[in-house]
C-alpha cells in the first residue's frame, strides 16, 4: 500500500461480512493479508483505468453470475446484491465450484451483454459513466 493509500478511508464490508469472515478464519485458506481496500486489491482495478474518468466508476460483474456486482468483499470478490443476498444467508456461493455456478450464455443472451471470463472469475466491465453515456445517446 502507498503512503497515499494509507490515509484514505477503508471500509471492509458489513459486520455481517465479517462474521462470515470470522467462520473462513478457521479454514486454512484464510489469510488476513488479503483484506486490503479496492485500490490495492489485484482483482483488476489497477488494470482498467478509464481516460476520462479514473479508476472510480469502473463497474465489475458479480463473480457468481452474470449481473453486474454492488458489494465488493474481503478486498477480493464482487458479488451482485442476488448473490450477496444468498452468501449472507448461508449459501456460501463463494465455496461453489465454478461447475456449480450457472453457465453464461453467450454476449446475445447475456444480461451484460458482453464477452467475459464464465463465472467464478473476477472480471472488470469498465467505465459505468462511458457506458451509460453511450447507452443515452441509443435513445
Amino acid at each position: 500500500m502507498s503512503a497515499l493509500n494509507a490515509k484514505k478511508p477503508y471500509f471492509g464490508g458489513l459486520k455481517r461480512c465479517e462474521d462470515l469472515m470470522q467462520e473462513d478464519s478457521k479454514n486454512e485458506n484464510f489469510k488476513p493479508e488479503e483484506l486490503v481496500c479496492a485500490e490495492c486489491s489485484s482483482v483488476g482495478i489497477t488494470l482498467e483505468n478509464c481516460p476520462k474518468h479514473g479508476k472510480d466508476y469502473i463497474e465489475f460483474k458479480c463473480k457468481f453470475c452474470c449481473n453486474v456486482a454492488t458489494w465488493f468483499c474481503w478486498g477480493s470478490t464482487h458479488f451482485c446484491e442476488s448473490c450477496h443476498k444468498r452468501q449472507c444467508e448461508g449459501d456460501h456461493v463463494s465455496k461453489y465450484s465454478k461447475e456449480r455456478l450457472p453457465p453464461c450464455t453467450g454476449k446475445k443472451m447475456c444480461p451484460l451483454k458482453v464477452d467475459h471470463k464464465g463465472n467464478g472469475h473476477e472480471f472488470a466491465l469498465g467505465c459505468a459513466l462511458c457506458r451509460n453515456l453511450v447507452n443515452s445517446h441509443n435513445f
